[in-house]
């Protein structure tokens, strides 16, 4: 496994050899190395870093200022609460897991760590973009149809929207979960089936 430096030295791998240098490798199964030096890395921290302070910062101003003052609540205006809640998600749910991981030199999360970051980025980007485009679809029927939308036509759409941006992100995490209980029952009937001839012995 790679040890890196945060310091900027150079890092090693499990067989004592310099990461990057020439020459055979040593024995044994190597980890890849880190894809940026830890001086890159530490430069994607700060900026992961100020995005997501920015994003949780601005995202709760506009939840607040739509909680405090009753004449910001409009069902236009609860759309675009929709799409502060979800960015404010992103920021608390996305960026947090690359963050972490660029202070570490790489990706430090196990498998399940993984593929919640896959599911809240792509859940939470989809409902941002699916909600910009029914914002885009209100503005149409306002101005072509000078139709108003009401709070219950909006309550629909922001439920329509998170229903359909689960089903697309949850399509892949389904698919994960049906190959993990398939593979270890495959590993069962394998282990099963290698065993057998030393009972039969």
């Amino acid at each position: 496994m790679y040890s890196g430096n945060r310091s900027g030295g150079q890092g090693y791998w499990d067989g004592g050899g310099a990461a990057g240098a020439e020459g055979p490798a040593p024995a044994g199964t190597l980890s890849p190395a880190p894809l940026f030096s830890p001086g890159t890395y530490e430069r994607l921290a700060l900026l992961l870093g100020s995005i997501g302070l920015l994003g949780v910062g601005n995202n709760l101003l506009v939840l607040v200022l739509y909680y405090k003052f009753q004449r910001l609540r409009t069902p236009t205006h609860l759309l675009l609460v929709n799409i502060s809640l979800s960015d404010l998600l992103v920021s608390l749910f996305g960026v947090t897991f690359t963050f972490v991981s660029c202070l570490r030199n790489g990706w430090v999360w196990d498998t399940v760590g993984c593929v919640w970051d896959g599911f809240s980025g792509s859940l939470f980007g989809i409902v941002s973009i699916a909600t910009l485009t029914v914002l885009a679809y209100e503005r149409y029927i306002r101005v072509v149809h000078a139709r108003v939308i009401n709070f219950s036509w909006a309550w629909r759409a922001i439920t329509y929207i998170w229903l359909y941006s689960l089903a697309w992100a949850g399509a892949p995490l389904l698919e994960f979960f049906i190959w993990k209980i398939f593979n270890e029952q495959n590993e069962g009937i394998e282990s099963n089936e290698t065993k057998r001839p030393e009972r039969d012995k």
